[in-house]
Order: structure tokens, then C-alpha cells, then sequence
């Protein structure tokens, strides 16, 4: 604990000394990303998992959840990489790849295999959710 203690002190110092007169726009980052989530991001998240749940098959559910989860962090990593942002022009080998067909055929994999699991638990288990198996309980060794 006082070696976590410390280690967290020297970043907090070096943060401190690298930023400067920066400080107040780091902490808007900060406090602007956190209501960001709080105010969009869980909402939005909450809307989808609540109209998903209703819309689609009791069975067919894990993989659609899984592929929204995909989707969603795959986007947000390659966004940044999507939009250009922090390019060089005058280095175009940064970046030599078309970053938005990549993305596209990133999520056209992931949802190909939600499809497919999607389509074997349907097969498997049906419509009647009471088919589907409980999920286990650890067992204490």
C-alpha cells in the first residue's frame, strides 16, 4: 500500500509539473469525459440493452449482447484513426491504411459470427427462453 501510495504521488507530481498552465483543461477533459458518460453513453446504453432485450429472441440474446459490446469498443478505439485526428500530412506513412473500410469490415465479421451463434442457440434452444440452460453456480472446491 505505501509503495502504491508513492508510486501514485510521483505520477501525481510529474502530471503536475508536465501540464503547467494546462491544468484547467485538463481537468475539463476529465470532468467533461465523465459527464459524457454519465449524461450520454449510459443512457444510450441502457435505451439499446432495454429495446434489444425486448425485441430479440430470449435465445439469441447473448450474442446480439456481445455484438453490440464488440461493436461498440472497436468503434470507439478506431474512431480517432477513422476521423484522422492527429495526423501528420507531411507523413503519410502514420496512417497508411484505409481506417474506415477496416472498421467496416471489422463489424461485418463480429456480427457475422453474432449471426451465427445467434442462429445455433435459436436452433438449439428455440423461442421459449425456459429451453435455454441455467447458467452454473461456481462450485466451492
Amino acid at each position: 500500500m505505501l509503495l502504491g501510495g508513492a508510486v501514485t504521488l510521483f505520477g501525481a507530481i510529474g502530471l503536475l509539473r508536465t501540464i503547467g498552465d494546462g491544468l484547467g483543461s485538463f481537468i475539463a477533459y476529465f470532468v467533461g469525459g465523465a459527464l459524457l458518460l454519465d449524461l450520454v453513453a449510459v443512457p444510450l446504453a441502457s435505451g439499446v440493452g432495454l429495446l434489444g432485450r425486448r425485441r430479440v429472441p430470449a435465445a439469441a440474446w447473448p450474442a446480439v449482447r456481445a455484438g453490440l459490446v464488440a461493436t461498440a469498443t472497436l468503434t470507439l478505439f478506431a474512431a480517432p484513426l477513422v476521423a484522422d485526428l492527429g495526423g501528420r500530412p507531411d507523413n503519410p506513412s502514420l496512417r497508411p491504411r484505409h481506417y474506415g473500410s477496416g472498421l467496416l469490415t471489422a463489424l461485418a465479421v463480429v456480427w457475422l459470427g453474432c449471426l451465427v451463434a445467434a442462429a445455433v442457440a435459436h436452433r438449439r434452444y428455440g423461442t421459449n427462453s425456459r429451453n435455454r440452460p441455467r447458467s452454473r453456480k461456481p462450485t466451492e472446491a
